[in-house]
């Protein structure tokens, strides 16, 4: 199978790195719902979304740590275009596109966020959540959401088109992210393995490649551990039944990306 066809499992080892993780699934739920015609998923995701860019709850603004991982990112692309001539086009090229996405983010901002704080829908979620009311039964939200959110189709459609930017810039960095390191094929004996990081080594995401068929039979991966050593297991969510560790072998695909 081709490495191209693998499903992508990433776990991030710095905060940065999670923040971007979670930022970017945060950013496909949206779409997904969307495309789903899921107004729940939609509004669970959307308040996720405008939590992390205003900061609301225990969360800080993303937006500084998003940009800092594209300037990271960018700066790396001119260390190794300094230290390949060969390559040193494309390189550039490739810092030049992370600046114009990290400008296309602050723009798109300037009209989202508006549109986040002041939307009846959106905020009367978020005030659901923070009573701890996140069906809305306190305000029959269930009865009418569906009714609202097929005859107001433009609230979904304006924020998509508001957070694209976004979304592109977003998907362009973890493309990149993807692509930065080559896989190393290895086999969790058992359904477990041990990765282990050197103390010299950067590495801020690790990406755990498995074949499509493996996910569809509820084989999933789970990483745990410390900063040097990682234990990956793999985990079988069998229908109707509680979660077991998998007891044989398991090859996979392992990306160690030395981005922090």
């Amino acid at each position: 199978m081709s490495n191209h066809d693998l499903i992508p499992v990433a776990f991030p080892l710095t905060p940065r790195m999670q923040a971007f993780i979670e930022f970017r699934d945060a950013l496909r739920l949206i779409n997904q719902a969307q495309d789903n015609n899921s107004p729940y998923m939609w509004l669970a995701a959307s308040k996720e979304v405008s939590d992390m860019l205003l900061g609301e709850g225990n969360k800080k603004p993303i937006v500084p740590t998003i940009l800092s991982l594209f300037h990271i990112m960018g700066k790396h692309f001119k260390d190794l275009a300094n230290k390949h001539p060969d390559y040193k086009d494309n390189l550039m090229q490739a810092a030049s596109d992370l600046e114009e996405q990290a400008a296309s983010i602050r723009q798109a901002l300037e009209k989202s966020l508006p549109f986040l704080q002041s939307d009846a829908l959106l905020t009367t979620y978020s005030d659901l959540t923070r009573k701890q009311d996140p069906l809305g039964y306190r305000c029959s939200l269930p009865q009418v959401l569906h009714h609202i959110w097929h005859e107001q189709a433009q609230r979904s459609e304006t924020l998509t088109g508001l957070l694209q930017p976004i979304v592109q810039a977003v998907e362009s960095l973890n493309k990149m992210l993807h692509a930065h390191a080559p896989w190393e094929q290895r086999v969790a004996k058992a359904g477990v393995d041990q990765i282990k990081l050197a103390a010299q080594d950067d590495i801020g995401l690790l990406i755990i490649g498995v074949s499509p068929d493996v996910i569809t039979q509820g084989i999933v991966p789970i990483c745990s551990g410390f900063r040097s050593i990682i234990r990956l297991r793999f985990e079988h969510w069998l229908v109707g039944k509680c979660v077991k560790d998998l007891t044989q072998d398991q090859p996979y695909s392992l990306m160690m990306v030395p981005i922090s």
